[in-house]
């Protein structure tokens, strides 16, 4: 079935949704597991999800970007606990460009994307999840998220 997949996170509660599908995936069909994580859009996000405040984040935005490597890197090496095959992979870029790079490079057969921001007017202009569903040129799961 899935030999490879990628999924998608920026370490929110709600992302973590989608890591949990992917890797359950991962886990059934033994497939090796991408997790990517972009922080080009935003450094103040990032350090919001790191715990501070917008003014803090554009004084340290390399500690933010640390921070965000840590979360990434813990999930993936917990999910290796699991017996799952996984690679992280966090650049600066899009994260709907970056899913689908990732995803072409490592030949994915598999994306896997939270449904936050499919919702309201965000999701008919420019969330993350429409963005790569309409880039991808391999099978995309949208995860209910919330």
């Amino acid at each position: 079935m899935y030999r490879t997949i990628v999924v998608g996170t920026d370490c929110s509660p709600t992302a973590e949704h989608a890591v949990a599908k992917a890797a359950q995936l991962a886990k059934m069909t033994d497939a090796k597991l991408h997790i990517v994580s972009a922080y080009g859009e935003s450094v103040n996000a990032l350090a919001a999800v790191a715990g501070a405040t917008t003014a803090l984040a554009a004084e340290w935005p390399d500690a933010a970007i640390a921070d965000h490597r840590n979360r990434v890197d813990a999930t993936a090496r917990r999910l290796r606990l699991e017996g799952i095959e996984v690679e992280a992979h966090v650049e600066s870029g899009s994260a709907a460009a970056m899913l689908v790079a990732v995803a072409e490079a490592v030949g994915a057969d598999l994306l896997v994307v939270g449904d936050r921001g499919l919702k309201g007017i965000r999701g008919l202009l420019a969330s993350v999840p429409s963005r790569v569903t309409h880039r991808a040129c391999l099978d995309v799961l949208v995860v209910h998220t919330t």
